[in-house]
C-alpha cells in the first residue's frame, strides 16, 4: 500500500470511529428517554450507516480521484507508446538492410532485442488493462502454433536442454495471453529445476496437454504447498514462487482441470485438461 493511500485509509478509520463513538453516546444518553426504544435502535443503526458512508465517502474521494487520474494516465501513455515503438522498429530495419559493418550490425541487433523487450513490457500492461475494462479476452487460436512460439522464446535459457512437442493442429477458444503465459511457466519451471540436460516434453493425449520432464520432481509435501504464493522449494533458484500459483488462478478462470505427478529426483508432469477451451464445432 502507497503511502498516501495508508494515508486516506487511517484518515477514514478515524473519522468513522470518532461518528460511530459520537452516536453511540448520544443513543446510550437517550436510551432511557425512549419509549419505543427498538424503533429507536433501528433509526440509530440506520443513521449510523448513512454517517459512515457519507464520512468514508468524503474522506476518500481525494485517493479515488487520484486512482481515476492514474488509470486515465496510465491508459493514455500505453496508447501513445505504441506510436514511437513502430517508428523505432521500421527505422531499425531499415538500418539493418543497410548496414554492413559486422559491429555496427551488432549493436543494431542489442537495439532490436530491447525494443522487443519494450514491446513485450507493452503488450503484457496492454492485456491487463484489456482484461480490466472487458470481461471475455478471448480469441481462437491454433495450440501447435502457440506451443511453438513459447518454446522459442524459452530456448534462450534452455541452455542445451532439447524441447521437443507433439501436439495436434487443433483450434482453441480461450485467452491466448493468458494461456501462452500458462505454458511459458511451466516450461520455465521444468527447465530451472532440470537435471542433467535431460529433455522436456511437450506433448497431447486426446485432450489432455501434458509437460513432462525428468527434473528434480517434488516431494507429497512440497506439491501440497506448490500452488501457495511465494512458495519455492528451492530459495536458491530464480524467481519469486508466484508462477504456479497464476497457473492455477488461469486453470481455474477457464475450467482447466490440471494434474501433477511428481517423485522426488525423477521428474514432473504436468497433465491440463484443454476440453473446455477445444473450439468444438
Amino acid at each position: 500500500m502507497r503511502s498516501s493511500d495508508r494515508i486516506f485509509f487511517i484518515r477514514s478509520i478515524i473519522a468513522f470511529s470518532i461518528a460511530v463513538c459520537l452516536l453511540v453516546t448520544f443513543g446510550v444518553m437517550m436510551w432511557e428517554w425512549v419509549d419505543e426504544k427498538l424503533w429507536f435502535f433501528v433509526s440509530l443503526l440506520i443513521l449510523s450507516s448513512i454517517v459512515g458512508y457519507v464520512i468514508v465517502s468524503y474522506t476518500l474521494s481525494s485517493l479515488f480521484k487520484t486512482n481515476r487520474f492514474l488509470d486515465i494516465l496510465l491508459k493514455d501513455t500505453l496508447h501513445e507508446l505504441n506510436i514511437p515503438l513502430s517508428v523505432i522498429n521500421a527505422n531499425l530495419q531499415m538500418l539493418q538492410a543497410e548496414e554492413h559493418d559486422e559491429k555496427k550490425f551488432k549493436r543494431l541487433g542489442r537495439i532490436e532485442l530491447a525494443s522487443k523487450d519494450l514491446y513485450a513490457l507493452y503488450k503484457e500492461v496492454d492485456y491487463y488493462i484489456k482484461k480490466e475494462i472487458q470481461e471475455d479476452v478471448r480469441e481462437k487460436f491454433y495450440l501447435d502454433e502457440l506451443i511453438e512460439s513459447v518454446i522459442v522464446k524459452q530456448k534462450e535459457m534452455a541452455d542445451g536442454v532439447e524441447i521437443n512437442y507433439n501436439v495436434l493442429h487443433v483450434e482453441l477458444f480461450s485467452d491466448k495471453h493468458g494461456f501462452a503465459k500458462v505454458i511459458s511457466n511451466l516450461v520455465h519451471n521444468a527447465l530451472k529445476y532440470n537435471q542433467n540436460h535431460h529433455e522436456i516434453c511437450i506433448f497431447q493425449e486426446a485432450e489432455n496437454l501434458i509437460i513432462k520432464d525428468s527434473g528434480v520432481g517434488m516431494s507429497e509435501a512440497e506439491l501440497f504447498l506448490a500452488f501457495d504464493r511465494y512458495y519455492q522449494a528451492d530459495t536458491s533458484k530464480e524467481g519469486y514462487g508466484i508462477g504456479l500459483s497464476l497457473v492455477k488462478a488461469y486453470c481455474d478462470e477457464f475450467k482447466i482441470s490440471m494434474r501433477i505427478n511428481s517423485q522426488k529426483n525423477v521428474g514432473t508432469e504436468v497433465i491440463l485438461d484443454i476440453s473446455h477451451l477445444l473450439n468444438k464445432k
